[in-house]
């Protein structure tokens, strides 16, 4: 009876040994569950949070940048400017007229050269010529107001020479031109421009 009672509790004592030992395990398993989880799943790398900075009520997030390499982005152009070009003068005459040669009472003969001293083309070169005395009164040539002879294009620094035979018309008896002197008045006309020339003088 004495042996059975002893037993009896020696089995209840390791009993109660037994079930405290389970709950002490149990309780720091669960304490320590989140740990434990995480050293048998692996350490997660976690990125570093972002520094945050309020200035004026505005929040800047500054991450920190991998600095780059220095690249050159422009390079320096060696070249000079370029020579302006010159401007192309442009058109103008000069008159070269020889010394009149009679051919007649009021009949004159004259060689004239034209050039165009400019860099362009004059186009339609015409020269005019016109009679008058020195009391104003105009005097017909060859049976019309005016001379007029078209020598076409010139180039720049061309020249182009008339012979031109002046037949003037000096009214009844020649009374016009007869002890008068009479003023030959020239200009050259092209599409570009009309330029007057100095008058020449011929004693009748």
């Amino acid at each position: 009876m004495n042996l059975s009672r002893t037993s009896a509790i020696a089995i209840f004592a390791v009993a109660v040994l037994i079930v405290t030992g389970v709950y002490v395990l149990s309780g720091g398993m669960l304490d320590s569950g989140g740990d434990a989880g995480s050293s048998a799943g692996g350490q997660e790398t976690v990125p570093p949070a972002p520094v945050q900075t309020t200035v004026a009520g505005t929040t800047i997030i500054r991450t920190t940048m991998p600095t780059p390499s220095p690249t050159a982005l422009f390079a320096l152009s060696s070249t000079t400017s370029p020579t302006p070009t010159p401007q192309k003068r442009p058109v103008m005459f000069t008159l070269f007229s020889g010394t009149p040669v009679n051919c007649g009472l009021t009949c004159r003969e004259t060689s004239a050269t034209i050039t165009n001293t400019g860099d362009e083309v004059a186009h339609s070169v015409c020269v005019v010529l016109e009679v008058f005395n020195e009391n104003g009164e105009r005097i017909f040539i060859n049976s019309a107001p005016s001379i007029e002879r078209c020598l076409g294009d010139i180039g720049g620094g061309e020249s182009r020479s008339e012979t031109i035979t002046i037949h003037a018309d000096c009214g009844f008896l020649a009374g016009k031109c007869i002890g008068h002197t009479l003023i030959l008045k020239t200009r050259a006309t092209s599409i570009e421009r009309t330029q007057a020339f100095q008058d020449s003088y011929i004693v009748v």
